[in-house]
């Protein structure tokens, strides 16, 4: 199995205060003195006690991250011995799962006549500059997917949250799904078209991933804040049965 490689920002870089709903980043508490805390002053982070008590955060968060890795392989560990699915062909891609729309996509994106221009004539919705909507899965796989992800949810097996700010969500990886769905997606069928629409930001060159699911219900994480990541592209799908909307907010790049 392909081993994925951490970049060194994700020890420092995003570092969600949910109290004072601020991303910051921290290296030394001399340059997070320097850089926030006037900030955190003016958002109410007033006494000396209550800037303490950040910096208490901010180090025990940076711990979680460096040993992440080493969590998420014991649960992985366990939940293939222990966990038995309930729909085992989701967890290896057949052309079949997909959509015939997004097939035809990636089809025209493989070719050697392919351009950026040809691919957007094939792709309908454009919600927002560079930000495309499409069906990626066939109605029939989605559903077999979601009972899947509901019966892992409803075991008893360990399961990692995707990050700090969601506290309903899987995992992917941990999961199984990695090699056999989402390996052959990124490479094959993601990585041609988005070398075609991003190719300044690496869409040729797509070699690692992050894959989870969130969970949104009444009374479940109500007041998310934004989401940084340094994803060079991310794919979106919206899964669910009974439900309208599912529209996603796109702000800002950060270089």
């Amino acid at each position: 199995m392909k081993r994925f490689c951490t970049c060194s920002c994700y020890y420092t870089d995003n570092i969600f205060l949910e109290q004072y709903k601020l991303h910051v980043r921290f290296t030394s508490e001399e340059q997070f003195n320097t850089e926030y805390q006037h900030i955190l002053r003016s958002l109410g982070c007033a006494t000396d006690a209550q800037y303490n008590a950040v910096l208490e955060k901010i180090h025990a968060e940076v711990e979680r991250r460096r040993d992440l890795s080493t969590q998420s392989a014991k649960r992985k560990s366990i939940i293939a011995e222990t966990y038995k699915p309930l729909h085992q062909h989701v967890y290896s891609l057949l052309e079949s799962y997909l959509a015939p729309e997004f097939v035809e996509i990636v089809e025209y994106s493989r070719g050697d006549s392919a351009s950026k221009d040809g691919v957007l004539e094939l792709i309908t919705t454009e919600a927002a500059p560079r930000v495309y909507r499409f069906p990626v899965f066939t109605q029939e796989f989605c559903k077999d997917l979601l009972e899947e992800l509901e019966h892992f949810e409803r075991s008893e097996a360990p399961k990692g949250r995707p990050n700090t700010m969601n506290n309903y969500g899987i995992l992917l990886n941990e999961l199984g799904f990695d090699e056999g769905l989402i390996t052959p997606l990124r490479e094959l069928y993601l990585k041609p078209l988005c070398a075609l629409l991003y190719p300044d930001c690496g869409g040729k060159w797509l070699d690692s991933h992050k894959a989870f699911v969130v969970k949104y219900a009444l009374g479940e994480d109500l007041d998310l804040s934004y989401h940084y990541d340094n994803a060079e592209v991310t794919l979106n799908l919206s899964l669910g049965k009974h439900f309208t909307e599912g529209n996603l907010y796109f702000g800002d790049m950060r270089q």
